[in-house]
Protein backbone atom coordinates (compact mmCIF):
# COMPACT_ATOMS: atom_id res chain seq x y z
CA UNK A 1 0.00 0.00 0.00
CA UNK A 2 0.99 3.57 -0.63
CA UNK A 3 0.91 6.07 2.20
CA UNK A 4 -2.01 8.47 2.42
CA UNK A 5 0.39 11.42 2.17
CA UNK A 6 1.88 10.09 -1.09
CA UNK A 7 -1.58 9.43 -2.51
CA UNK A 8 -2.77 12.92 -1.58
CA UNK A 9 0.33 14.52 -3.08
CA UNK A 10 -0.20 12.60 -6.32
CA UNK A 11 -3.89 13.49 -6.50
CA UNK A 12 -3.12 17.15 -5.77
CA UNK A 13 -0.59 17.18 -8.59
CA UNK A 14 -3.18 15.68 -10.94
CA UNK A 15 -5.64 18.38 -9.89
CA UNK A 16 -3.05 21.05 -10.67
CA UNK A 17 -2.44 19.52 -14.10
CA UNK A 18 -6.17 19.31 -14.85
CA UNK A 19 -6.64 22.92 -13.76
CA UNK A 20 -3.68 23.92 -15.93
CA UNK A 21 -5.05 22.18 -19.00
CA UNK A 22 -8.47 23.73 -18.40
CA UNK A 23 -6.72 27.11 -18.40
CA UNK A 24 -4.77 26.08 -21.51
CA UNK A 25 -8.06 25.34 -23.26
CA UNK A 26 -9.22 28.89 -22.46
CA UNK A 27 -5.95 30.39 -23.70
CA UNK A 28 -6.06 28.39 -26.93
CA UNK A 29 -9.60 29.60 -27.54
CA UNK A 30 -8.55 33.21 -26.85
CA UNK A 31 -5.61 32.77 -29.23
CA UNK A 32 -7.94 31.43 -31.93
CA UNK A 33 -10.44 34.25 -31.53
CA UNK A 34 -7.65 36.84 -31.68
CA UNK A 35 -6.20 35.21 -34.80
CA UNK A 36 -9.60 35.16 -36.51
CA UNK A 37 -9.93 38.89 -35.79
CA UNK A 38 -6.32 39.53 -36.89
CA UNK A 39 -5.66 41.13 -33.50
CA UNK A 40 -1.88 40.75 -33.37
CA UNK A 41 -1.53 42.13 -29.85
CA UNK A 42 -4.03 39.66 -28.39
CA UNK A 43 -2.40 36.84 -30.39
CA UNK A 44 0.99 37.79 -28.94
CA UNK A 45 -0.31 38.00 -25.36
CA UNK A 46 -2.14 34.66 -25.65
CA UNK A 47 0.94 33.01 -27.15
CA UNK A 48 3.13 34.28 -24.31
CA UNK A 49 0.68 32.98 -21.71
CA UNK A 50 0.45 29.65 -23.51
CA UNK A 51 4.25 29.37 -23.47
CA UNK A 52 4.49 30.09 -19.75
CA UNK A 53 1.68 27.65 -18.95
CA UNK A 54 3.22 24.97 -21.17
CA UNK A 55 6.47 25.20 -19.20
CA UNK A 56 4.54 24.86 -15.93
CA UNK A 57 2.53 21.89 -17.22
CA UNK A 58 5.70 20.17 -18.46
CA UNK A 59 7.19 20.54 -14.97
CA UNK A 60 4.04 19.17 -13.31
CA UNK A 61 3.96 16.20 -15.70
CA UNK A 62 7.62 15.41 -15.00
CA UNK A 63 7.00 15.59 -11.26
CA UNK A 64 4.02 13.25 -11.57
CA UNK A 65 5.93 10.77 -13.71
CA UNK A 66 8.83 10.72 -11.28
CA UNK A 67 6.48 10.29 -8.33
CA UNK A 68 4.62 7.44 -10.03
CA UNK A 69 7.88 5.69 -10.92
CA UNK A 70 9.08 6.03 -7.33
CA UNK A 71 5.79 4.76 -5.91
CA UNK A 72 5.59 1.81 -8.29
CA UNK A 73 9.18 0.78 -7.85
CA UNK A 74 10.14 1.81 -11.37
CA UNK A 75 7.26 0.32 -13.35
CA UNK A 76 7.08 2.10 -16.70
CA UNK A 77 4.44 0.17 -18.60
CA UNK A 78 0.97 1.19 -17.45
CA UNK A 79 2.60 2.88 -14.47
CA UNK A 80 -0.56 4.70 -13.40
CA UNK A 81 -2.55 1.47 -13.43
CA UNK A 82 0.22 -0.27 -11.52
CA UNK A 83 -0.02 2.53 -8.98
CA UNK A 84 -3.82 2.27 -8.82
CA UNK A 85 -3.46 -1.41 -7.93
CA UNK A 86 -1.46 -0.39 -4.84
CA UNK A 87 -4.11 2.03 -3.60
CA UNK A 88 -7.30 1.39 -1.63
CA UNK A 89 -10.28 0.89 -3.96
CA UNK A 90 -11.76 4.40 -3.59
CA UNK A 91 -8.40 6.09 -4.08
CA UNK A 92 -7.67 3.86 -7.08
CA UNK A 93 -11.02 4.76 -8.66
CA UNK A 94 -10.33 8.45 -8.04
CA UNK A 95 -6.88 8.16 -9.62
CA UNK A 96 -8.31 6.43 -12.70
CA UNK A 97 -11.09 9.03 -13.00
CA UNK A 98 -8.66 11.94 -12.67
CA UNK A 99 -6.31 10.41 -15.22
CA UNK A 100 -9.20 9.98 -17.69
CA UNK A 101 -10.18 13.63 -17.15
CA UNK A 102 -6.58 14.76 -17.61
CA UNK A 103 -6.16 12.70 -20.77
CA UNK A 104 -9.40 14.13 -22.17
CA UNK A 105 -8.23 17.70 -21.48
CA UNK A 106 -4.82 17.02 -23.01
CA UNK A 107 -6.48 15.57 -26.11
CA UNK A 108 -8.79 18.56 -26.41
CA UNK A 109 -5.89 21.00 -26.04
CA UNK A 110 -3.94 19.14 -28.73
CA UNK A 111 -6.94 19.38 -31.06
CA UNK A 112 -7.35 23.10 -30.37
CA UNK A 113 -3.64 23.69 -30.90
CA UNK A 114 -3.78 21.96 -34.30
CA UNK A 115 -6.83 24.04 -35.21
CA UNK A 116 -5.03 27.25 -34.23
CA UNK A 117 -1.92 26.23 -36.15
CA UNK A 118 -3.94 25.48 -39.28
CA UNK A 119 -5.66 28.87 -39.03
CA UNK A 120 -2.44 30.84 -38.58
CA UNK A 121 -0.61 28.91 -41.33
CA UNK A 122 -3.58 29.42 -43.65
CA UNK A 123 -3.61 33.15 -42.91
CA UNK A 124 0.12 33.32 -43.56
CA UNK A 125 -0.24 31.50 -46.89
CA UNK A 126 -3.00 33.86 -48.00
CA UNK A 127 -0.95 36.89 -47.02
CA UNK A 128 2.10 35.54 -48.85
CA UNK A 129 0.02 35.01 -52.01
CA UNK A 130 -1.44 38.50 -51.81
CA UNK A 131 1.93 40.12 -51.21
CA UNK A 132 3.74 38.17 -53.90
CA UNK A 133 1.00 38.56 -56.47
CA UNK A 134 1.73 40.77 -59.46
CA UNK A 135 -1.80 42.09 -59.20
CA UNK A 136 -3.22 39.60 -61.64
CA UNK A 137 -6.25 37.84 -60.25
CA UNK A 138 -6.39 39.36 -56.80
CA UNK A 139 -8.65 42.27 -57.65
CA UNK A 140 -8.96 41.75 -61.38
CA UNK A 141 -12.27 42.68 -63.00
CA UNK A 142 -14.63 39.78 -63.52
Amino acid sequence: MISAADALTLLDGLRQERDGFARMRELLQAHFEAAVRHDSERVRVAAERITVLTERLDALCSERQQRVLRLTGGATRDAHEALALRLPAKAADLLREQMRELQALVGECKRLNVRNCELVVGQQEIMARVLSSDGQGTYAPA
